[in-house]
């Protein structure tokens, strides 16, 4: 099942990347640390499905639909490296100063993907022969979970994001675990003027 799922994650994901127009791109890199101490990095791939503007007199509300394949790696002290691969559905709200063009943003999303992690030390496991030492020993899991992120301008290239994520890992030995995640980070714009 795990299998498959990574599988259809990873097809869909290519799809989207090469079916894009080139408009309202974006790359995310976030520092990505559960519960805010345990360092990473998450980096990500934002693809605007949908968009529509409402103009007022003093500030424009934008509505957008974004796809963000991203890939994330953080440590635990002493325990796992942890790599996580997942697929992202933002919803993305967008209140623009008519004047100066700045503006802030709000995005909720939904998350699913595959968590690969690998023990960290030396690790073994015994037989009739006693013990033997295992390289790369961990697990597989699939995520599942939600988010929200605000941000805001910095430049015509770059926007600052704020967030805080939540995702359920389902072990191999069907253990749901919850996972808090805090980042902080950039994203810079693609093909801007």
């Amino acid at each position: 099942m795990k299998k498959q799922v990574l599988t259809v994650i990873l097809i869909i994901s290519t799809i989207l990347l090469f079916g894009q127009s080139p408009k309202d791109r974006d790359i995310g890199i976030n520092y990505f640390g559960e519960l805010g101490i345990r360092p990473g990095l998450e980096v990500d791939y934002g693809l605007n499905f949908w968009k529509k503007a409402k103009k007022g007199k003093r500030k424009i509300i934008t509505q957008q639909l974004y796809f963000r394949p991203s890939f994330a790696y953080y440590y635990y002290p002493h325990f796992s490296n942890n790599l996580l691969l997942s697929a992202k559905l933002n919803y993305r709200i967008k209140f623009t100063n008519n004047k100066n063009h700045k503006y802030l943003f709000a995005e909720p999303f939904v998350r699913v993907g595959f968590l690969r992690y690998f023990l960290v030390g030396e690790v073994f496991e015994s037989g009739n022969n006693g013990f033997t030492e295992v390289n790369l020993k961990g697990s597989n899991s699939i995520i599942f979970g939600g988010a929200f992120d605000v941000g805001g301008y910095i430049s015509k290239k770059f926007d600052w994001l704020l967030g805080f994520d939540y995702y359920a890992e389902s072990t191999e030995d069907k253990l749901i675990l919850h996972r808090f995640i805090a980042k902080l980070g950039t994203r810079i714009k693609l093909n801007t003027k």
